[in-house]
C-alpha cells in the first residue's frame, strides 16, 4: 500500500496538485494500491466530482483530515496512517501542518517515506516569507534526514538542497498524458467568450500571482503589439493577488482590448484553451518546474519563456524559445514566432516530441517504484 500526503487538492493550487492526481492515478492504473491523505480536497462541487471521475473504479481511497477541528487534525492524519498500513508513504510539499505531523509519526513508527519538494527547496522559493520557514526549519532537518528519498524538482535544487542540507537529492520530473493534449481544437474553450472570435492568441494559464510574472508577460506582449504583432492575450487562472495590477497595467500600455481574463480553467476547457492558442508564453519571476509550459509543449504550440522557468533540458532539446528576461527581449521573440507559421510548427512539434519522450507517466512510475523498493529494503 502506498500512502501520498498532501496538504490539499485544490485545483487552483497549481502544479502538485495537478502531479498528485494523475501519479496517483497512473500508479493506480498499473495496479498499484494507493490511499491519498490531505486536509482538503477540492471545494467547489463541480471540482470534486471531476476528482472522483479522475479516480473512478482504480480504488482509490480517499481521505481528509481538514474538515476535523485543528486540535484534532495531527492525531487523524496518525489513526489513518495505523489505519491503513503504506508499506511506504509518499509525502509532497514541505512547509504545511499534515506533512509535519505525518513524517514525523513515520520516522516514530519506523514507516519508509520519501519526499517530493516540488520546488519548495530552491533558493528562490525558501528566500520567500522567511520567517515562517525559518520556524518550520527547526524540526525539518529531522523531517528531511528521515526521509529515505528526496525528489528534486530540478538540477538547480538538488545541488542547493546538497549544499545546504547536506543530503543527496535526485531530479524527478512530473509527469504529463501527452494523449490528453494530442487533439485538435474542440471549440469548447471559444464558444464562451465570443470576444475572441476570429482572433488568435498568445496563451498563459497559471496562478495570478507575482512570482508568475504576468505583468512582465503584459509588458512584453505590448512591445510585441507595437511591433506589429496581431495576436491578443489570453490569460488563464484564478486570481491570487495579481489581476488587479495587471488589469491597471494593461490599460496604462493601451492594450486593455487585447487582453483577456478567463479566470480558471479545468479538464477538458482547459486542454481546448491549449489547442486554440498560437503561442504559449510564461516569462516568471521563478519557476521550479512549469507543469503549464509543459502542457503547452505537448499541445505542440511553440512555447516562449526565461530561464527562470527550471526545464532541465528543454533548451538543449531545441523544445522551447528561451529568450532573455527583458520587455524588448521577450516581446521580440513572440513577434518573431507570431509571424512566422513554419517557424512556431517547427518549434511546437519538437517541443511535444521531446515531452513525449521525456515526461511519460509510466516510465516515470517505473522509476519511482525502483525508488520506493530501494528505501523499503533500507529500513
Amino acid at each position: 500500500m502506498i500512502l501520498h500526503v498532501i496538504d490539499n487538492l485544490y485545483p487552483e493550487a497549481g502544479g502538485p496538485t495537478t502531479v498528485v492526481v494523475e501519479f496517483v492515478r497512473q500508479q493506480a492504473m498499473m495496479g498499484r494500491k494507493v490511499t491519498v491523505l490531505c486536509s482538503n480536497g477540492p471545494r467547489k462541487p463541480e471540482q470534486r466530482a471531476a476528482l472522483e471521475e479522475r479516480w473512478a473504479g482504480l480504488g482509490v481511497e480517499f481521505i481528509e483530515v481538514g474538515t476535523l477541528p485543528r486540535a484534532q487534525r495531527a492525531q487523524a492524519a496518525r489513526d489513518a496512517v495505523d489505519r491503513v498500513k503504506p508499506s511506504i508513504i509518499h509525502i509532497h510539499c514541505v512547509w504545511e501542518p499534515v506533512v509535519r505531523h505525518v513524517a514525523l509519526y513515520a520516522r516514530k513508527r519506523r514507516i519508509p517515506y520519501v519526499l517530493s519538494t516540488h520546488g519548495m527547496l530552491h533558493p528562490y522559493a525558501i528566500a520567500q516569507k522567511r520567517l515562517k520557514k525559518w520556524v518550520y526549519m527547526q524540526v525539518f532537518p529531522s523531517i528531511l534526514k528521515g526521509a529515505g528519498e528526496l525528489y528534486s524538482l530540478n538540477l538547480e535544487e538538488a545541488e542547493y538542497v546538497a549544499r545546504r542540507f547536506r543530503r543527496p537529492s535526485s531530479v524527478l520530473a512530473n509527469g504529463i498524458v501527452v494523449a490528453d493534449y494530442e487533439k485538435p481544437e474542440q471549440g469548447i474553450f471559444r464558444a464562451k467568450r465570443p470576444e475572441l472570435a476570429g482572433r488568435d492568441f498568445v496563451l498563459f494559464v497559471g496562478r495570478l500571482h507575482p512570482i508568475k510574472g504576468i505583468d512582465l508577460l503584459t509588458r512584453s506582449f505590448a512591445h510585441a503589439r507595437k511591433r506589429g504583432m496581431e495576436l491578443d492575450l489570453v490569460i488563464v487562472g484564478p486570481d491570487d493577488g495579481a489581476r488587479g495590477g495587471v488589469e491597471s497595467l494593461a490599460r496604462e500600455l493601451g492594450i486593455e482590448k487585447h487582453v483577456h481574463f478567463t479566470g480558471g480553467l479545468f479538464g477538458a476547457e482547459k486542454r481546448d484553451a491549449f489547442a486554440a492558442c498560437t503561442i504559449f508564453a510564461h516569462r516568471p519571476r521563478f519557476e521550479g518546474f512549469g507543469i503549464t509550459v509543459v502542457e503547452g509543449l505537448a499541445s505542440a504550440k511553440p512555447v516562449v519563456t526565461t530561464k527562470e522557468c527550471k526545464l532541465d533540458g528543454a533548451v538543449e532539446a531545441g523544445a522551447l524559445r528561451q529568450a532573455a528576461d527583458t520587455d524588448e527581449a521577450f516581446g521580440d521573440a513572440l513577434f518573431e514566432i507570431a509571424t512566422s507559421a513554419d517557424r512556431g510548427r517547427a518549434l511546437g512539434a519538437r517541443g511535444q516530441a521531446w515531452v513525449r519522450e521525456i515526461f511519460d507517466w509510466a516510465s516515470l512510475v517505473r522509476r519511482v517504484d525502483a525508488s520506493y523498493d530501494r528505501v523499503r529494503a533500507a529500513q
